[in-house]
């Protein structure tokens, strides 16, 4: 919604580099008609802030493209003046200017829905645009239940209107079958001229000859152009014919009344609905700017001192390629250094040196409107105050003017407009149409002028003096438009540096031009030019094979970091399979373990119980401590092969050049790059940049080795349920007990309870030295002792055990 601006740009460069036609193409994707008179209205600011200042409302627009959310259809039309005539007292607006009424609100309220999407809170911009919307809800239901679509009255507009139509509906039925019945009539069957009832001035009437008038007395209407009929309202049925006339003029008055209404309706809110009209107009415009830039993959500008154009294409001549079918059109790659004062293409015809002009020409002037433009990220553009253009053939007829004046007038105008500030000039064939020597000199003189007034020139020639002063000259490059040497056809992109062979007897040669005749042009070359353009040529061929090859490698170095990618998965899915395969055969060697534990517990339980006099309680505390020793020895195993716990990066630390550790490649790498979003990163590793979340990424080893707390991932069975602080092994025998005991405390232990409570009860006491002398042999020695019956409910029938470090 790029705020409208006096037109300060040169009309003639506005018109021969196509700004005026790609904005009546841009119109056309707006639905309405305010919104088309919008962008048709948009002017090239020569105020950056001013091109700027709509940035980040189509940035957010292109966002939801991607997203897909679809834009409203926002469908009204120009209420024109509409609401200068509501605003006069006592005025009625008609039918068909209330429905354009109704149009509006019904695309305000559509604007409104869409802004109530999830989604587009992340177009901030376009709400704050619109926050002084306001769709008039109750208007557009009363527009909407009194008018059809044709902006005509319903019945149900009012209730009277509803009665008195269908008081109307009522007596004209009584009308029609009250003179179909007399037309019928036996008696009066030859006064007739035709036997039907018709309608003269609102009266239903009867066709009679003329010469039965006394027949049938009653009110002639009109009678047919021959006059031998008469069209007549029978003297019976004109009390009728009156009833219905009045009814139908009550009617009226009640639409009038109700037409009345609608308009105060409307005259209200006249405020809400000029603000109503810019904001739907601002808003399908910008509409229309996201679905073009979108098809057209276009890019937001930058602004700065320099011209940096990449990818850029030509959007007439693209939607021309893209309609015709034909092959797609080349994109151009121009950048100039900051104080570059003029770029000289040269080379050979038909090469792309006119499209380029108008390329940049045109570009600037869409940056400058505010609008993306069809270019890569990374293209920036200088602001420029006045924009000129002497493109094509400038010779008239009626001012009797040859092509070299016209070029020349045309030149001399551009160098008396030139204001103060930073302009563009784009000069097509500097120098021709005279004398080459002449032309040359003064086309570097109009340079050197232009150079010296704030001015960017880019101008194309085919003449070698105005080349060497551009290398001569320590604030002007040359530009070779780039041409296939061998094939000798054009390749549509400008090679910043040097300048380009015109190449015209070899292309006279693949024309069929006679040999003599080529033979002797050659002879009559200068040697010095003949050198130079074969030295051209060379350097040409040697460009294009070495831009050949950088493809060629680039294309390689892809395939190889594409292949370096995919073994690098193979082998992190061989590292994750081990480490599953590990995992499964610890867990089931630790399952073996904890049964061979319990299956102990439980004979030695067995023997004390059974024979006592056997019990050997160091072989007991022997086999515990073997089987201990296996447990820890596993634990060790399952350590050494699992990785260790990875702390996520802290927010602070996502920047380029800091080292992280990505899990799903277990890799370390360095932050590239990070996306203003702060959601996503660039992680070079090895060589091969990667794009992740950044909540992948991890503290690398030494920071982790460093920060890590506690035992590293072991790959142990958690409980999938709470674990409650209390077991009760009351009614069980100690060989039952015990193995419970003994899962209890793991279960404990691995939920990180600090004290828990074994009920035994009291009993013969053989179930609490049972549980005592378990918990001494199982590293338990210190950390457990009797309840106290004045300190701890179940007093000596609980046993307390603390489960963390020692003191």
């Amino acid at each position: 919604m790029p705020a409208r601006t006096p037109q300060t740009m040169d009309a003639h460069a506005l018109a021969v580099l196509g700004f005026n036609a790609f904005l009546d193409w841009l119109a056309q994707y707006a639905a309405s008609e305010p919104g088309q008179a919008r962008l048709r209205a948009l002017t090239a600011a020569g105020d950056p802030a001013a091109a700027c200042n709509p940035h980040a409302l189509y940035s957010q627009l292109l966002h939801l493209r991607q997203l897909n959310v679809p834009f409203p259809r926002l469908t009204f039309p120009d209420l024109g003046d509409i609401p200068a005539r509501a605003r006069i007292e006592d005025a009625i607006l008609p039918g068909e200017d209330l429905l354009k009424a109704r149009a509006l609100l019904a695309a305000a309220r559509a604007l409104e829905r869409f802004l109530a999407k999830p989604e587009c809170a992340q177009a901030g911009e376009l709400g704050r645009r619109c926050a002084g919307l306001d769709p008039c809800p109750a208007l557009a239901a009363r527009l909407a239940s009194a008018l059809d679509d044709e902006g005509n009255l319903v019945d149900d507009a009012s209730p009277e209107l509803r009665r008195l139509r269908s008081h109307v509906r009522r007596l004209e039925e009584e009308n029609r079958q009250a003179l179909d019945h007399l037309v019928k009539a036996a008696s009066l069957e030859d006064i007739f001229q035709e036997k039907f009832v018709t309608l003269r001035n609102g009266r239903y009437v009867i066709p009679v000859k003329r010469e039965a008038r006394r027949r049938l007395p009653g009110v002639v209407h009109d009678h047919s152009d021959s006059g031998h009929t008469l069209f007549i309202e029978p003297e019976q049925y004109v009390a009728l014919g009156n009833e219905l006339a009045s009814t139908r003029l009550e009617e009226r008055d009640e639409c009038r009344r109700i037409l009345a209404e609608l308009t105060q309706q409307i005259r209200d809110k006249q405020d809400a609905i000029s603000a109503m009209l810019d904001i739907l107009a601002a808003a399908d415009a910008a509409f229309a700017v996201a679905l073009w830039a979108d098809e057209y993959r276009c890019t937001l500008p930058a602004f700065g001192d320099r011209l940096r154009l990449r990818q850029a294409r030509h959007p007439l001549l693209d939607r021309q390629l893209r309609a015709g079918r034909r092959h797609a059109i080349v994109p151009l790659d121009i950048e100039l250094p900051a104080g570059c004062a003029a770029l000289v293409i040269t080379g050979s015809n038909s090469g792309g040196k006119t499209v380029a002009l108008k390329t940049v020409g045109l570009l600037a002037l869409i940056a400058q409107a505010g609008l993306p433009v069809p270019a890569a990220e990374g293209t920036a553009l200088p602001v420029f105050a006045q924009v000129f253009a002497d493109i094509g053939d400038e010779q008239s007829l009626d001012d009797n003017l040859s092509t070299f004046t016209g070029h020349l007038r045309r030149m001399t105008d551009i160098l008396r407009a030139l204001g103060d500030g930073p302009a563009l000039v784009l000069l097509d064939e500097l120098g021709t149409g005279t004398d080459p020597l002449e032309g040359g000199a003064l086309a570097c003189a109009v340079l050197e002028a232009l150079a010296g007034r704030r001015a960017l020139t880019i101008a194309t020639t085919h003449l070698g003096i105005i080349k060497t002063f551009a290398h001569q000259h320590d604030r002007m490059l040359n530009g070779a438009a780039r041409f296939n040497a061998r094939t000798l056809e054009p390749e549509y992109a400008i090679d910043i540096g040097r300048p380009g062979a015109s190449h015209a007897l070899r292309i006279a040669e693949r024309l069929g031009m006679p040999e003599p005749i080529l033979a002797a042009a050659r002879q009559r070359l200068d040697s010095d030019q003949l050198r130079l353009e074969a030295m051209l040529g060379q350097l040409e061929e040697q460009e294009r094979v070495v831009a050949q090859q950088e493809s060629e490698s680039r294309r390689a170095l892809e395939a190889a970091a594409r292949d370096r990618e995919e073994l690098r998965a193979e082998v992190t899915e061989l590292r994750r399979e081990r480490r599953r395969l590990l995992n499964e055969a610890y867990q089931q060697a630790g399952q073996i373990v904890a049964n061979a534990r319990v299956q102990m517990e439980r004979l030695i339980a067995g023997i004390r119980e059974t024979r006592p006099g056997e019990y050997d309680r160091d072989a007991a505390r022997q086999a515990r401590e073997a089987i201990r020793d296996r447990e820890a020895r596993l634990a060790t195993a399952v350590r050494e092969t699992t990785p260790p716990n990875r702390r996520p990066l802290p927010p602070a630390e996502v920047r380029p050049g800091a080292r992280v550790f990505l899990a799903r490649l277990d890799a370390e790498g360095v932050i590239h790059s990070v996306t203003p979003d702060r959601r996503k990163a660039r992680v070079r590793v090895g060589g091969v940049e990667f794009a992740v979340d950044c909540d992948e990424l991890g503290v690398p080893d030494r920071q982790a080795a460093g920060a890590t707390t506690g035992d590293p991932h072991v790959s142990a069975p958690r409980p999938a349920r709470t674990v409650s602080h209390e077991l009760n092994l009351i009614g069980l025998r100690v060989h039952q007990a015990l193995p419970a005991l003994s899962r209890f405390l793991d279960q404990a232990a691995l939920a990180n309870l600090g004290e828990v409570r074994i009920i035994h009860g009291f009993g013969t006491g053989r179930l609490m030295e049972a549980v005592h002398e378990y918990l001494r042999d199982n590293g338990f020695r210190g950390r457990f002792r009797l309840g106290d019956a004045e300190k701890d409910s179940g007093g000596g029938g609980v046993t307390l055990v603390r489960l963390g470090d020692e003191p």
